[in-house]
């Protein structure tokens, strides 16, 4: 059983993909069987026994019936319900091959024989809208199971969530684990997908090549660059750093996004700040946030990050900054200028850092997904983008990631300071992919802080020792 996955689509891209194999040969019902044979594997991998499984009426619960049929034959106590009659032909035939086994299908009923484990195959990864009647009534009767202490397995995707988008339709399982088949959906990496998927094992049913490119790509180490250091390397040659940022009352933002830039490999960094009473890092040179100064002192650096703690009262100099040629990381309050200004399409090349809430503010249209934000960010603004929350997506070289490894313990304050400061370290250094290298070690740093600490959350400093 394969779990390993690299490249991720959308649910239209799954279909052109197993249309693809069914006009190249593949039985569509062959698929239906493969995909019910790797998840009864796993189920008996995990001596899973006295299973209930619950099917909807699309290829979805053809997947449940052929998983019933195999587990019926292995022996296994397993019982199987329909909310509908089968409407696919591949379902019915599915359903037909449960029958000639000599075993009964149910209609589903919430009073029906409890099991240890319960199989979702209720829902495909299309879905658009909130599930509703009897495909309502048994998602939350599968919940109030899990809540109970059983294992839920959910066949391609939890029912209720969408595969292309990660979003949720009201009712949703809350999966133990996920198993997906042919091809990996990119919308259970991301969104509220990553609360109810649980563990997700996928398999590609035999499928090894098609022709349909991927939507996406699984963010790994060996997609980044992080820069080259010389042997003969000093401060002079490693690139300096200006952050515009950390303002009285707010000196803490500027702090960490300058220290993280010197952790990711700037040779100096000059904090722009007005603050006097508060003691700066002794790494952090201070700078008097006045134009003439900034722009004399910008010339020799390679990288400013712009925002973070820096108010409202700033917005000439960034407007400077921004009509300037300096590569920018755009962060915080430098992202509500964006939005409040909405100056022209910047020249110079820029990363910019939203969270959710940031990100509407610069699109204002809420019905948008986080694929179609980060898309429409790009196109409208220009530069490279970092959709930060679970699943963050980053949009860098005219290519989506997603970073797998979520962490909650990276949302608390100063946490976006120090991934600001990690994309302009490597950018200092020469990076070539800056944006999706600094979301790796800010996960990579919040991974190697948890195993130093005995309580299971994290503060924005942990990130730096």
């Amino acid at each position: 059983m394969r779990d390993n996955f690299k490249a991720v689509y959308s649910t239209d891209s799954v279909r052109q993909i197993e249309a693809e194999l069914i006009k190249n040969g593949t039985n569509s019902f062959l698929l239906m069987m493969r995909a019910a044979h790797v998840a009864c594997d796993l189920l008996l991998s995990r001596s899973a026994n006295n299973i209930v499984i619950i099917c909807g009426k699309g290829n979805n619960g053809g997947d449940g019936y052929g998983l019933a049929a195999l587990l019926f034959m292995a022996n296994r106590k397993v019982n199987v319900f329909q909310v509908e009659m089968p409407s696919t032909k591949e379902a019915k035939l599915a359903r037909a091959f449960c029958i000639d086994l000599g075993m009964r299908i149910g209609e589903w009923n919430p009073n029906l024989e409890m099991g240890t484990w319960y199989v979702d195959a209720l829902l495909g990864s299309g879905i658009s809208r909130t599930p509703e009647g009897k495909y309502k009534d048994a998602i939350e009767f599968l919940n109030a199971e899990k809540n109970n202490g059983k294992n839920i397995l959910s066949l391609d995707i939890p029912s209720g969530l969408n595969g292309t988008t990660g979003q949720g339709y009201g009712s949703i399982v809350w999966a133990s684990e996920t198993i997906t088949f042919l091809a990996m959906k990119q919308g259970l990496l991301t969104g509220e997908a990553v609360d109810y998927a649980g563990q997700i094992t996928f398999n590609n049913l035999g499928a090894e090549e098609y022709s349909k490119g991927a939507d996406g790509q699984v963010l790994e180490e060996n997609d980044c660059d992080f820069g080259f250091l010389k042997p003969s390397a000093h401060k002079g040659t490693r690139g300096n750093v200006m952050v515009i940022g950390g303002m009285k009352g707010m000196e803490g933002a500027g702090m960490l996004a300058g220290l993280a830039a010197l952790k990711a490999g700037a040779g100096k960094v000059f904090w722009v700040t007005n603050t006097r009473s508060l003691q700066r890092p002794p790494e952090l040179i201070t700078v008097e946030p006045k134009a003439e100064i900034v722009l004399d002192l910008v010339k020799n650096c390679r990288v400013c990050i712009l925002g973070p703690g820096l108010g409202s009262e700033f917005d000439n100099l960034l407007k400077t900054v921004w009509n300037s040629s300096i590569p920018i990381v755009l962060d915080a309050d430098g992202l509500r200028w964006l939005a409040r200004d909405l100056p022209s399409k910047r020249s110079g090349k820029f990363v910019a850092t939203p969270h959710a809430g940031e990100a509407y503010d610069l699109i204002q249209r809420k019905e948008m997904n986080r694929f179609e934000t980060i898309s429409y960010l790009r196109k409208y603004f220009g530069g490279e983008w970092i959709l930060k929350g679970a699943g963050t997506l980053v949009y860098e070289s005219e290519a989506l990631w997603i970073n797998n490894l979520n962490l909650p313990q990276l949302g608390t304050a100063g946490s976006g300071d120090v991934l600001a400061g990690l994309v302009a370290g490597v950018w200092s250094l020469g990076s070539g992919s800056p944006a999706r290298t600094g979301v790796w070690l800010h996960s990579r740093f919040a991974q190697n802080a948890l195993k130093q600490k005995t309580a299971a959350f994290l503060t924005a400093s942990d990130l730096l020792n």
